[in-house]
């Protein structure tokens, strides 16, 4: 179908509002379609894979990514026929689509009218509901208006932003005495990032499955589904694995939700790319969530098993031109994996773990999909989203689709920063993961491996291959040969503590020994730029290594990892200290990492409790309360409110009460 009174208008030139890998993954498709791109750069970000560049000043979000005229100034001043906002930031703001209209210029995406209606959540329920489309029971309003309610409402309760998504600004609540604090945090979260306070407090549905359905929709009336894909795995209601197609859906309730999609968004008048979300329960009922009016993170999934390229196809529909794809053209390839890679602490409640990348390596092209912004050393910022790359398998089947993902990341390495790929790891290798027996709760309960410390001898063994294998950047001879000795012994400091060790190296063979401790034979040495590997007691190992930009040498396995510095590298005054950070006077509490401090809840010489929140610190994109340790007084506020912290910076000076 085709409608004439649709103007068509060629992009040739294309300002990308966005960072990061979804920017990187727009220009590739733009550049492929022989349309010159426009990237944003900032003092703080000031590289772009984009054709050309243009600088937004400021520091913040709000004068950057988030800012609209600033956008429009930028489009305007490179002369580009279209804006593509990719996901997050002002991706489904109406004002922005207005204002880019305004300018005579195309936004890639549905209309400012069509995102009032389901970018909202408010709207999108009713909309839903009117078309008999199952909702779950649910509140709308500000703080103090849903409190007002608050015995209406079927606990358990889940508290979201009504203008989000993404995960951002989510909580759960289980009874009415943590209602008013959550509705607060909420709504604090909600205006941060997405200009709008209102909340919407819904029933939570136990443990169901996360379906959504990607569509297609044109200027001319045209509209397709491209199947669904599960989101189930999820922790702080952020996807981390998704795939295509669900391993639960039949082709009865596939047939059901594609329809409730393809019936809501004809309704509204919806174009371009868009995705419609439910909830599953395990009895097959499904419940409407919310419609994504942009790109899903997860869109390469669909992508791998359609063969459809999603952004090419946002770009032609905003040019103006009919889908040449019909629904009989669209069919599943076997079966597509994504998983999520995140600059986050698994083991410390997923807590973001900005920081430097030293070093980086990605799964080869014929095993998997990389979707990132770098592939070499990199500085993790804690202003974004902690999401590093997206790593995608497709295969026949999902058994081998999910074979595929771990040797892809078993490929990967990131160096010096902490993520999650372990626990990625984890869950593939989880029988339930791998039965299709998942749901939204996974994660609650999921229990990870637990592995054995690596024994110091291997340490310390991939630290003698390394010396004797590699030579380190030095001003003299010294430097460069001072780790041999004439009585063949060696001394490093490993984590803070100083390790003595007495060697023999005889051709490729080493033998060594601990603190002379009985000898050690290491054999089968192989090293390459960051890997090593080796055997000892008959056991096969393998470390990966890089030098730090202080000199050290970074020794990582799994989740494990040693901070080396040679003995002679040492300073003389401190060659056999343990290297500790001072907390300045006395007691205190430091950041946990790198952010900004949004609330401070104590004042000096107030008795604090242990556990109490002393403050909150907001990084990449998330609130991380900052508790008292022990039952004291605090002494001293060493920041204020809107301070950017660093890791380990002193905030608070505590006196212990005296017994």
């Amino acid at each position: 179908m085709s409608n004439n009174s649709v103007i068509y208008r060629p992009i040739h030139r294309l300002l990308v509002a966005n960072r990061g890998e979804i920017a990187v993954r727009i220009i590739r498709t733009a550049r492929k379609m022989g349309i010159t791109t426009i990237g944003i750069v900032t003092q703080s970000e000031p590289q772009t894979t984009a054709d050309e560049a243009i600088l937004l000043e400021g520091d913040t979000l709000a004068e950057t990514y988030l800012n609209v005229k600033a956008i429009i100034n930028a489009a305007l001043t490179k002369k580009v026929d279209a804006i593509h906002p990719g996901y997050g930031f002002l991706s489904e703001n109406p004002l922005l689509v207005e204002a880019t209209n305004q300018a005579g210029l195309i936004f890639v995406g549905p209309t400012a009218d069509v995102i009032r209606k389901i970018g909202d959540k408010t709207n999108a329920r009713h909309v839903a509901q009117s078309l008999d489309i199952p909702i779950t029971k649910g509140l709308f309003g500000t703080v103090e208006e849903i409190y007002k309610k608050k015995q209406e409402l079927p606990y358990p309760l889940l508290i979201k932003a009504a203008a989000g998504g993404g995960g951002k600004a989510m909580l759960m609540v289980t009874s009415p005495i943590e209602l008013y604090s959550k509705l607060k945090q909420v709504s604090r979260e909600a205006e941060r990032y997405f200009g709008d306070k209102t909340l919407l407090v819904e029933q939570f549905i136990e443990n169901p499955r996360h379906i959504e359905v990607q569509i297609l929709a044109d200027q001319h009336g045209n509209c397709i589904h491209l199947y669904e894909r599960e989101c189930s795995i999820q922790r702080r209601y952020q996807k981390i694995i998704e795939e295509s197609p669900s391993p639960f859906i039949t082709v009865e309730l596939r047939e059901k939700l594609t329809k409730d999609a393809l019936k809501l968004c004809k309704h509204i008048g919806y174009q371009n790319a868009g995705t419609v979300e439910f909830l599953v329960d395990e009895k097959a009922n499904y419940f409407f969530l919310e419609v994504n009016a942009r790109i899903q993170v997860e869109h390469p999934v669909t992508e791998m098993v359609t063969s459809i390229d999603l952004v090419e196809q946002q770009l032609l529909i905003a040019m103006g031109l009919p889908l040449k794809l019909s629904q009989d053209d669209i069919k599943i390839n076997g079966h597509a994996l994504e998983c999520r890679i995140y600059a986050e602490d698994p083991q410390n409640n997923f807590q973001p773990s900005p920081g430097n990348i030293l070093g980086v390596q990605w799964p080869k092209e014929n095993l998997a999909r990389t979707d990132t912004w770098f592939d070499k050393p990199v500085v993790v910022r804690p202003d974004f989203d902690p999401m590093l790359a997206k790593i995608i398998t497709h295969a026949p089947t999902r058994s081998y689709a999910i074979e595929k993902m771990k040797m892809a990341l078993q490929s990967t390495l990131l160096m010096g920063n902490i993520n999650n790929i372990w626990y990625l790891q984890n869950i593939l290798e989880d029988n339930d993961f791998n039965a299709g027996n998942i749901n939204t709760g996974f994660c609650e309960t999921f229990k990870v491996s637990v592995f054995a410390p690596t024994v110091m001898e291997s340490v310390v063994a991939a630290i003698l291959i390394w010396q004797f294998q590699t030579k380190l950047l030095a001003s003299n001879i010294w430097e460069t040969l001072g780790f041999y000795r004439i009585n063949n012994q060696v001394k490093y400091l490993i984590n803070g503590k100083l390790i003595k060790i007495d060697y023999k190296k005889e051709e490729e063979l080493f033998n060594f020994s601990l603190n002379e401790g009985s000898p050690t034979a290491i054999s089968n040495i192989f090293i390459t730029e960051n890997n090593i590997e080796f055997s000892l007691y008959n056991k096969e190992l393998q470390f990966n290594w890089v030098i730090t930009p202080d000199n050290e040498l970074l020794l990582e396995k799994g989740v494990e990892s040693w901070k080396v510095i040679p003995h002679h590298q040492l300073p003389k005054n401190n060659t056999s200290k343990k290297v500790i950070n001072s907390n300045h006077n006395g007691a205190g509490v430091k950041a946990p990492i790198p952010g900004k401090i949004i609330e401070i809840n104590i004042q000096e010489g107030e008795l604090i409790k242990a556990g109490s929140t002393l403050m909150i610190l907001e990084a990449m994109k998330m609130e991380n309360s900052i508790q008292m340790p022990r039952d004291g007084v605090i002494k001293k506020i060493l920041i204020e409110h809107g301070s950017q912290v660093k890791a380990n910076e002193l905030l608070v000076e505590i006196e212990n009460i005296e017994n």
